[in-house]
């Protein structure tokens, strides 16, 4: 169709490695320090978990995705803090993840986002548009 295709994958990639450049040095400016031991095991699996649970498909699944695992470690520090007979809540941070990650790669496969598009095809199936 006249399009260059290899030209594409390559301008793509090399924007995504700007950005990922561009956020490691706004990363170190914050942590002032930037080390191999900086990045942990647990920080990659809080992003698989953010990616599955989201669903990377669209920008509405990365942003879901990135607010859970930001917000999931600070909703069971609370419960945990408010309800002392629930300390042991927020020791399961990360086997919730992976409980998590499982329940929603069978029930969700396309992540929240899937989920979302799914019940909008169903909701447009259910209400068709008259046509004029």
């Amino acid at each position: 169709m006249g399009i260059d295709v290899p030209a594409y994958k390559a301008a793509t990639f090399g924007l995504s490695a700007m950005y990922t450049g561009v956020a490691g040095a706004l990363g170190a400016l914050v942590a002032g320090f930037i080390g191999p031991d900086s990045f942990q095991l647990f920080i990659a699996i809080g992003f698989l978990v953010g990616g599955v649970v989201g669903g990377i498909a669209s920008i509405f699944g990365t942003l879901f995705g990135a607010a859970f695992i930001e917000l999931v470690p600070d909703v069971t520090k609370q419960i945990s803090e408010l309800h002392p007979s629930l300390h042991w809540l927020a020791d399961l941070q990360y086997p919730m993840y992976g409980v998590l990650l499982i329940v929603t790669m069978l029930a969700m496969p396309g992540g929240m986002a899937g989920l979302v598009r799914s019940i909008e095809v169903r909701i447009a199936r259910r209400n068709p548009k008259p046509r004029t």
